[in-house]
């Protein structure tokens, strides 16, 4: 029996500690598959063609995320899609009010706001980094 209590308190501690670290931003632990579509397939699409369930509704429309390469000359500018998904100093360029500022969406969760940022960031580019993955070809 004591061997079965050391295992339940060592997995529940081990849970903790991923966990804490995954708060605090010391790990990066965010999956931006997973983060896509929580966030933004609703409107973009879960392929990010901008075919979400709720885009018909939008105005503007949301965009095609998959030309974004294209439309950039054949580089994905990613610390731009970084930007314009934070929102919080882009919001001028990015556009309407329509797609949410996710820079403050996202945080703060810590009392220390070095790890807030920390955390929004890991956040942001995990997301943008599954949009990368989305472009297509032309």
């Amino acid at each position: 029996m004591n061997g079965n209590w050391m295992f339940l308190l060592l997995s529940a501690l081990c849970g903790a500690a991923l966990t804490a670290c995954q708060t605090t931003g010391t790990v990066s632990a965010f999956d931006g598959e997973e983060l896509y579509a929580t966030y933004c397939a609703s409107c973009h699409g879960a392929n990010g063609a901008g075919d979400g369930p709720v885009a018909e509704a939008l105005s503007p429309q949301p965009s095609d995320l998959r030309a974004i390469q294209a439309r950039n000359g054949g580089t994905f500018p990613r610390e731009e899609v970084i930007q314009l998904i934070d929102g919080r100093a882009y919001r001028a360029v990015h556009g309407t009010a329509n797609m949410p500022v996710w820079g403050f969406a996202f945080g703060p969760y810590e009392a220390d706001a070095t790890a807030s940022e920390s955390n929004i960031r890991s956040r942001i580019e995990a997301i943008a980094d599954h949009i990368a993955a989305l472009q297509v070809a032309e």
